[in-house]
């Protein structure tokens, strides 16, 4: 009988620390976005001023870079789920003034967010951002962050959430994902040239949609049989004095 009363003290501690898992299919859905730089919204009179032209640059490792180029800059553009990329060349003969406070983001829904970039701390996201100066012939490569997307938890610290919601957690959402193809975003991006502030504003358009939806497996706890080896356990253990009682008889 004492062997019986070791081996279920045994059991009930190898019991209270195992977790009962089980196979669960899910369906794992996602969306990726195409998104180009379709037009460019100048100041007042300006299409004359700096004869803008648009073109597609795939040099870099076999990526998809807008161009915009007039008389006075080059920008190379790429959009990322969470960031714009951008490499920006002076190509005039005065020094060129990025006004950062004033660079803001239009979403579809005509929602708007402040943008931030390189260096500035996520924590400081909503100060003001000192001007940058490019020098006639120069270049700046940068990152435009839109402020609204700044996130932080004490799980993970600061992030910065997608654009466009990639991770999707059922058919609705899959179809309003792809309803998103041909919705437009844009970017304000004042510049001063000769101490006057222009307002350029690219335009980017969602070309396509790509939604993927695969069935996965994940291990998960099995409730259900955890509490009812709980429960077994529990009588067991109870009837220990008992069986422990009769023993000593």
């Amino acid at each position: 009988m004492n062997k019986i009363i070791f081996f279920l003290a045994i059991v009930s501690l190898s019991l209270q620390s195992c977790s009962i898992m089980r196979d669960v299919e899910k369906t794992n859905r996602t969306a990726d976005y195409t998104i180009s730089l379709t037009s460019v919204e100048l100041p007042a009179n300006a299409k004359e001023q700096f004869g803008e032209t648009i073109t597609i640059d795939n040099s870099k490792n076999d990526t998809s870079r807008y161009v915009y180029e007039d008389e006075y800059m080059k920008i190379l553009w790429f959009v990322g789920s969470d960031k714009f990329y951008f490499t920006l060349y002076n190509k005039s003969n005065h020094a060129l003034k990025i006004i950062w406070d004033d660079a803001t983001l239009v979403m579809p829904d005509n929602s708007i967010s402040k943008l931030m970039h390189n260096g500035v701390k996520y924590s400081q996201r909503n100060e003001a951002q000192v001007a940058t100066t490019i020098p006639r012939g120069a270049k700046i490569e940068d990152v435009l962050v839109p402020t609204e997307n700044v996130i932080y938890s004490d799980l993970l610290g600061w992030f910065v959430s997608p654009m466009f919601k990639y991770s999707l957690s059922s058919d609705y959402e899959m179809e309003k994902a792809k309803s998103m193809k041909g919705e437009v975003l844009k970017v304000l991006l004042p510049i001063k040239i000769e101490d006057i502030q222009n307002e350029y504003t690219f335009v980017f358009t969602i070309k396509d949609v790509q939604v993927e939806s695969k069935k996965i497996i994940e291990k998960e706890h099995d409730k259900e049989a955890e509490t009812a080896v709980n429960v077994i356990l529990g009588i067991a253990i109870g009837a220990l004095p008992v069986i422990f009682l009769l023993n000593a008889i």
